[in-house]
């Protein structure tokens, strides 16, 4: 399944998953260590759990506008895509888990703040980014924004959020 995962130099991409419990009566088990939602290292194991989401953020900044006249990549911002929760588990707030758990990973990449694309038909989606302290960045006129490859007509919201760093006092 990562197998096909490659990612320029410098570059960082990680698959967090939300695992409840065997039974739907189980709280929610998140942390990064247990793996009961965090990265992909080869470890991951579901012995008696069930996925109810997912989500992936990386740096690798394909759906960014390049800068400079040799289009470099962005640094500094990292991207958050493919989130899914299963439908019987939503409005539970394992999508908002996901989101702090990426935005916290980000911070640890050292970015300075997270993007991502939302779906204009999805209100629901929208309201959960805008609830999470995401804006609605205007795409400048005539701009050529790269836009995530879905079904034709489909029409985003590109949003962003400045992550809080923590500052030093002396």
């Amino acid at each position: 399944m990562l197998s096909g995962f490659s990612i320029p130099p410098g570059c960082r991409r990680t698959c967090l998953v939300a695992v409840i419990g065997g039974s739907v009566g189980d709280t929610f088990l998140f942390g990064t260590e247990d793996f009961k939602i965090g990265g992909f290292d080869g470890k991951f194991s579901l012995n008696k759990g069930y996925v109810t989401g997912i989500l992936t953020i990386d740096t690798v900044a394909d759906f960014l506008p390049r800068k400079g006249p040799l289009r470099q990549r962005r640094t500094g911002i990292a991207y958050i895509s493919n989130v899914a929760v299963r439908e019987r588990f939503r409005r539970k707030g394992i999508a908002k888990r996901l989101i702090a758990k990426a935005e916290a990973q980000a911070k640890s990449w050292g970015c300075r703040a997270v993007a991502l694309h939302c779906d204009l038909n999805n209100p629901g989606a929208t309201k959960l980014y805008k609830d999470q302290g995401f804006r609605c960045i205007k795409v400048p006129e005539g701009a050529n924004w790269p836009q995530p490859k879905t079904a034709p007509n489909v029409k985003f919201n590109f949003m962003m959020k400045l992550l809080n760093t923590p500052t030093t006092t002396a």
